[in-house]
């Protein structure tokens, strides 16, 4: 397994009820493998919050803390090498890019009229 920086974590005493939320959810990622992925309905009904918030959680660890919490259909895990990181990246590139061909589809239709222009 690559090394990995351990998450951040800050004492209990210093963190907000968010923070302490963070922290739990990043800590039931950490040591699950693609072969042992933990699902996000698990950490929904452990921890007692929406998909949602699974998502955003995982949003800001993987962009504020860099960590590179993978995620297949089979849940969320940690990877062991490169490779496997780079198909969760590959992933989320594609569905970054179908989703502004999408955008700019919906922008389509309103530019002949003028209505909408975002970018």
């Amino acid at each position: 397994m690559t090394h990995l920086p351990a998450p951040l974590l800050i004492r209990k005493e210093s963190m907000s009820k968010s923070q302490q939320m963070e922290n739990h959810v990043i800590a039931m990622i950490y040591n699950k493998t693609k072969n042992n992925p933990i699902f996000s309905a698990e950490i929904e009904r452990r921890l007692d919050i929406s998909g949602g918030v699974v998502r955003d959680i995982v949003h800001r660890a993987r962009t504020e803390q860099n960590l590179p919490i993978c995620a297949e259909s089979k849940g969320y895990f940690m990877p062991k090498d490169k490779a496997e990181a780079l198909r969760t990246i590959k992933s989320l590139k594609s569905r970054a890019k179908h989703n502004n061909e999408a955008a700019d589809g919906i922008e389509k239709h309103y530019a002949k009229d003028d209505q909408i222009r975002l970018l």
